[in-house]
């Protein structure tokens, strides 16, 4: 699913739970945040009066959650693929420390650019 309709639906969940319980969620941290997405959707799960909260969450669920019945992808021998590293790659350079550069002056020396 595109990235788009899920921000439809986290944005369609956000609107008719501010209308119905007077909940004020955040859309774009719903989608980042697993922990927080699930968080609403248990909310609004637990609100029987408001079958649309209920319809809307169970979208959001299915959008971010999708069932992991579907099989891994498997290279042409059968075996798994080697894992790619790439989470490795952008821990290892987190704490990278910048070398000094010039020293910037306190005040503003020159013309306007």
């Amino acid at each position: 699913m595109l990235e788009s309709e899920k921000l439809a639906i986290a944005a369609h969940l956000h609107v008719a739970m501010r209308r119905k319980i007077g909940r004020v969620t955040d859309v774009e941290w719903m989608l980042r945040s697993p922990e927080y997405a699930r968080e609403i959707i248990r909310i609004a799960l637990s609100e029987p009066q408001h079958p649309e909260l209920q319809e809307w969450a169970t979208r959001l669920a299915e959008a971010l959650f999708p069932a992991t019945s579907e099989k891994q992808p498997t290279t042409v021998d059968g075996q798994d693929p080697p894992p790619s590293g790439f989470l490795d790659s952008r821990l290892r350079n987190v704490n990278v420390i910048k070398p000094a550069g010039p020293a910037t002056p306190t005040r503003y020396v020159g013309g306007l650019r």
